[in-house]
């Protein structure tokens, strides 16, 4: 597999993977202290990868879409590792692959904005 197209290699600073994914660095910091993520470290920078940027996206579904907390997201992550289940079975069909692949929409404007009542 050619390096370019590598899920696995680190390609990405903190700064332009919390853009890609709509995150605070703080996030990312976060989530690698609980466990959920582990970017590869360069000369005490932390690198993401595609992969890191996709888990990053299930983490944040999990959370905000489906209200999970940090912990029960590790338990989710750990057990897929295991083999034992897989993230997008536990959900509606489409709906886990929608929110990685598009990332996280941007909040509706009402309609009413910009007007008095």
């Amino acid at each position: 597999m050619s390096s370019i197209r590598d899920p696995g290699r680190p390609r990405y600073i903190i700064s332009i993977a919390a853009e890609l994914t709509s995150v605070h660095p703080r996030t990312l910091r976060i989530y690698e202290e609980e466990g959920l993520l582990c970017p590869q470290r360069r000369n005490n920078l932390r690198l993401y990868s595609e992969a890191d940027i996709r888990r990053v996206r299930i983490i944040r579904f999990l959370t905000r879409r489906q209200g999970v907390n940090l912990a029960g997201v590790k338990v989710i992550l750990q057990l897929e590792a295991l083999g034992k289940i897989r993230v997008y079975d536990l959900f509606e069909d489409g709906d886990v692959e929608r929110y990685v692949e598009e990332g996280e929409p941007e909040p509706a404007v009402a309609a009413t904005e910009g007007t008095r009542n």
